[in-house]
């Protein structure tokens, strides 16, 4: 009965999220290249996400008795590296023309003091030996995480020509929503031998099969056929979008299971009771984020629409 009215909300709230994320795209892109709709979201979504992720450890048992990560200098560390992505927006041209790789520049450097800042923190958070490296050692990793992985999915609204738009970044959203709806009920439907029954009881072998034919379907919708609605781009070849859809497939399931292993550890099913049947926002961003990364390689090394 429970899996029955999760089922129930995520049928619910899914396409209502989605709705609301296909609005905000589209008024964003008509907002030009500073994407002031999109800055807003990403600051709200890194600072949630950072709060349920130390709410998390804070639940963590530990040995030691490690302090706890100071939750608003990680905020505000995580808020300096994703702002950082438009830099661009104040006229500061850093930007090497013409090398894409350029836009990652501002957020790593911000990453680079953002680490100093919680080295700093640590050493006026110091009282006696043991539990301090633990304390900064998981204040990084949430840096790390959550505002380097944000940020790097975040460029894909930048990644390809300005026709394209929103297409990188909201195949990144379908192909991984339409893997794990896929998963879902593949899993459900057949059961069978589970993949990772310490970290994610809940996931089969039967489901990763699932996953990767909804994210092939869905790289095909994102590259091979969106692209011609658009004026003047054509879309990718099939096998390279099928292609591109099962990476971030199988990236996506890796994504699902690392932040399985974050609530594993400290015990907890959902990393907050924020959406009925989804559970918090970790929760719904833990696949996006993970390949995001290397969906932005992809736009770079494949033959993608440009």
């Amino acid at each position: 009965m429970a899996d029955l009215g999760a089922l129930r909300a995520r049928l619910k709230l899914g396409p209502l999220l989605i709705a609301a994320l296909a609005g905000l795209f589209w008024a964003d892109a008509r907002s030009g290249d500073a994407a002031p709709c999109l800055a807003v979201l990403a600051i709200l979504l890194t600072l949630r996400s950072v709060w349920e992720y130390v709410d998390l450890l804070r639940t963590r048992p530990t040995a030691t008795g490690a302090p706890a990560p100071n939750r608003a200098l990680l905020m505000l560390c995580a808020l300096v590296v994703v702002s950082a992505n438009w830099v661009f927006v104040l006229g500061i041209d850093w930007l090497p023309h013409g090398n894409p790789l350029g836009r990652l520049g501002p957020p790593m450097l911000a990453y680079s003091l953002s680490v100093m800042a919680l080295f700093v923190g640590a050493l006026v958070r110091y009282r006696a030996p043991g539990g301090n490296l633990e304390t900064l050692g998981l204040e990084i990793l949430g840096l790390s995480y959550l505002a380097v992985l944000i940020s790097a999915t975040l460029q894909l609204r930048w990644v390809a020509t300005p026709a394209l738009c929103y297409l990188p970044l909201a195949s990144v959203v379908v192909i991984t929503k339409c893997g794990d709806t896929a998963a879902y009920f593949a899993g459900h439907a057949m059961g069978g031998k589970k993949l990772s029954p310490l970290i994610s009881p809940g996931k089969t072998w039967a489901g990763v099969v699932g996953a990767l034919f909804g994210a092939a379907l869905g790289g095909w919708l994102c590259l091979s056929v969106a692209p011609t609605w658009f004026a003047d781009v054509a879309g990718a070849d099939s096998t390279w979008s099928v292609t591109y859809g099962i990476i971030l497939g199988i990236l996506g399931i890796v994504g699902d299971l690392a932040e399985s292993l974050i609530k594993r550890d400290v015990g907890r099913k959902d990393s907050a009771p924020l959406l009925p049947g989804f559970g918090g926002l970790l929760d719904l961003l833990d696949s996006v984020i993970f390949v995001g990364p290397a969906a932005y390689l992809l736009w770079l090394c494949l033959p993608l629409p440009k």
